[in-house]
């Protein structure tokens, strides 16, 4: 008994669907994926400031009004004579601005002010690494030296497979990052594990 065109129709409609279906749920070759990027180095002369980054305010020829801190969790730093002041989001000039205006309105004339960031707010790498979590950031850090920070690769670890998310960006805008990549304060590095 030969089968109705229409049924024959169905069943390689079928097939060809659970067919489609299977290739979309079946992963994406490493070598299909685009090239991983490689980062430049980051210029931390316009580095924004950001809950955890450290600061030294100096005013020269007056000690008393040297300080070291950290941004707190709403961004303000504490500091004598002006109190509260809301750093989050200036720059390490912006913030010498500010400070040296507003002593010069009332507390010192014509004062000399540096701010300098003491220490970066830390980087976050997760995944197949032998020490997740929360690493200090420093100047010059590439994608292998964050990855030596955390203690290395596991066994299982794709060194194809490594992104990075940006500070506040969605997951979607991850960066798929060669080793020499340049990584930035803030930044969650992904290793992920090898396709085997």
């Amino acid at each position: 008994m030969r089968a109705s065109p229409v049924l024959t129709r169905i069943a390689v409609a079928l097939c060809l669907a659970a067919l489609a279906g299977c290739s979309a749920d079946a992963p994406r070759r490493a070598d299909a994926e685009p090239p991983p990027r490689s980062l430049p180095p980051p210029d931390l002369s316009e580095y924004r400031l950001a809950v955890g980054d450290g600061v030294r305010i100096e005013v020269f020829g007056e000690e008393n009004l040297t300080v070291n801190g950290l941004l707190d969790v709403t961004g303000h730093i504490s500091y004598p004579l002006l109190g509260s002041i809301k750093a989050l989001k200036k720059t390490a000039k912006e913030l010498q601005e500010e400070i040296r205006r507003a002593l010069a309105s009332g507390y010192l004339r014509n004062p000399d002010v540096r701010v300098l960031i003491t220490h970066y707010r830390p980087l976050y790498i997760i995944g197949q690494v032998r020490r997740p979590g929360v690493h200090p950031y420093s100047v010059g850090l590439t994608v292998e030296k964050a990855l030596a920070v955390a203690g290395g690769v596991t066994r299982l670890a794709s060194t194809r497979r490594i992104y990075l998310l940006p500070e506040g960006a969605s997951v979607e805008r991850r960066i798929r990052v060669g080793l020499d990549a340049y990584v930035r304060p803030g930044d969650t590095l992904v290793v992920e594990e090898g396709l085997f």
